[in-house]
């Protein structure tokens, strides 16, 4: 299955649910890692961060990588639904690496939506191997 054919929905098949739920996983403790669809519905966040929920149940702090490499801009409704996901972990939630590769326009695009929804502490960078080293660093 692929879920570049997306947008998913939330009446989307379960084996769809299972596949996103996926591409949300834990790399080493306080550490995560999340590959965001292609194009992003607020079903497809809330699968992913009730999944990084799930997996960072008590924990009081800790920092994930989030690709955004692949991703098509979002919409208003995305948008909104991740600042209210972010904004339900946002107290533990020490930083935020984002790959977004050599995309200059998903940098500031990024950005822009970094400062919107809350994040606290963020980072940009090419690959996801810097990505996690500075999450690394933040969690010390």
């Amino acid at each position: 299955m692929t879920l570049e054919a997306g947008p998913w929905e939330a009446n989307a098949a379960s084996d769809v649910r299972i596949e996103v739920q996926k591409r949300v996983w834990k790399v080493e403790d306080r550490l995560f890692m999340m590959i965001e669809v292609p194009v992003q519905t607020p079903f497809t966040l809330d699968v992913m961060f009730d999944r990084l929920e799930e997996l960072a149940a008590g924990l009081d702090r800790f920092a994930y990588v989030v690709d955004l490499s692949g991703v098509k801009r979002p919409d208003a409704r995305v948008r909104e639904k991740l600042r209210q996901r972010v904004g339900k972990i946002n107290q533990r939630l020490i930083h935020v690496a984002v790959v977004i590769g050599d995309n200059a326009v998903l940098r500031a695009v990024s950005k822009l939506a970094a400062f919107a929804v809350g994040f606290r502490s963020f980072s940009f960078h090419k690959s996801a191997d810097e990505a996690m080293e500075a999450c690394r660093r933040a969690l010390e």
